[in-house]
């Protein structure tokens, strides 16, 4: 296996850390078990309902300790581990304690996804910028429920929780904000939500895991999705609007179990020529990885991620011919950039939305701001990853010749 390069190799003090790795397996051990208990004694909660969550936590241990993790790895992974399953028991407890949610509606949330670094993020943000668009942070995302005294508020614990975990992951990985950077306050993707019944996309992007990224795609993902859904509920029952607007690349993998729990979404795919995104993509996963594993392969992630996008997108397609075509919009990023208000005219129209010139005003205020999360010059090649862009082009031909990118 190669070593990780000079330039994404972690900084001090982390690597100061890291000399403990003979060590850290034994130190800092993921277990199902512990880290269910761990949970349990800090949130003095012990119900974990029903269906396969066990199996998945077993599966996402077992994958973490196939990833090769060094010793800030390991920290991290008992952290995230730990940080969902304090939501899992909350979100538990809270629906056993509040029927009344079975009477929130979640209509026709509007769903941007595509693969990575399709622009997903910057139209995420400014769909935020219309008050009828519930589109939700990243602390709310992040912990959707307070502590027992006060679940549906605690904002300020909240908040403290998440700018304590966003923070660490900036001091760990201090280079990936160039590429995105997220803060308590960034509108973000509620991939949070199905981490929290331990469907954890963070174990694959951020720590490489790719056996258990290929593990997954055998999931039947329903049952995450309608976890995902309590949660929106939950949200929905802190602050209204008339639809909620969501995004997450991932689900392009999932797109038959998200139209199984919502089953009258409106999907937007975004799309990208994807020799750029994918480069761009590869660039942002070893930014992460690299700090967290104990050597990198670039090139076996140029690989994972050349094979991963091929299968996402074409079951992506796949999906796409159950879904009518009025619950369907196709976005190109060049066009979105070359004139958005003509865009999201046409996504409103295209959805029967209501449009007005109030609403247009706040959307080309939004626009104007740039809000892309990206802090710097983000640079990258698909070469860097041991892929050339003929040989991209090639394996992703039907998809490129399909959306004109």
């Amino acid at each position: 296996m190669s070593e990780t390069p000079d330039d994404l190799k972690p900084g001090l003090p982390f690597s100061l850390v890291n000399k403990l790795d003979g060590l850290s397996k034994k130190m800092i051990p993921i277990d199902a078990e512990r880290v269910m208990k761990m949970a349990e004694r800090t949130t003095g909660l012990s119900d974990w309902g029903e269906g396969g969550f066990k199996q998945r936590l077993q599966a996402t241990a077992d994958g973490v300790n196939q990833a090769n993790l060094n010793t800030t790895g390991l920290f991290g992974a008992r952290y995230v581990l730990n940080w969902h399953l304090g939501n899992k028991l909350r979100i538990i407890d809270f629906a056993k304690r509040h029927p009344e949610l079975d009477d929130i509606d979640i209509e026709r949330p509007v769903v941007i996804t595509g693969f990575f670094r399709t622009g997903t993020t910057f139209l995420h943000n400014v769909l935020a910028a219309d008050p009828n668009n519930r589109v939700a942070k990243a602390w709310e995302l992040s912990y959707p429920l307070g502590r027992l005294g006060d679940p549906l508020g605690d904002v300020a614990w909240r908040r403290a929780q998440a700018k304590f975990t966003f923070g660490f992951n900036q001091a760990a990985i201090p280079d990936q904000g160039v590429a995105h950077h997220v803060t308590p306050d960034s509108y973000e993707e509620d991939f949070f939500l199905l981490e929290n019944d331990m469907a954890v996309l963070t174990f694959w992007i951020g720590f490489a895991a790719y056996e258990y990224a290929h593990d997954m795609l055998d999931w039947d993902m329903t049952e995450p999705y309608e976890f995902h859904k309590l949660q929106l509920k939950i949200l929905n029952a802190q602050k209204s609007a008339k639809r909620w607007v969501l995004k997450c690349p991932w689900h392009i993998w999932n797109m038959d179990a998200l139209m199984t729990v919502y089953p009258d979404a409106q999907i937007i795919f975004t799309h990208r020529d994807i020799t750029k995104a994918l480069a761009s993509h590869c660039s942002l996963s070893a930014k992460m990885a690299s700090k967290l594993k104990r050597s990198l392969d670039v090139k076996e992630l140029g690989s994972f991620w050349l094979e991963y996008a091929r299968i996402g997108l074409d079951r992506a397609m796949k999906s796409r011919d159950k879904i009518p075509e009025s619950q369907l919009y196709d976005v190109r990023l060049k066009d979105m950039m070359a004139s958005p208000m003509t865009v999201l005219r046409d996504i409103y129209a295209h959805f029967d939305l209501e449009f007005t010139e109030e609403t247009a005003g706040l959307l080309e205020a939004r626009i104007a701001e740039k809000p892309t999360s990206q802090e710097g010059e983000h640079e990258y090649s698909i070469e860097e990853f041991g892929l050339t862009n003929e040989q991209v082009r090639d394996a992703l031909r039907a998809y490129n010749e399909r959306f004109g990118v």
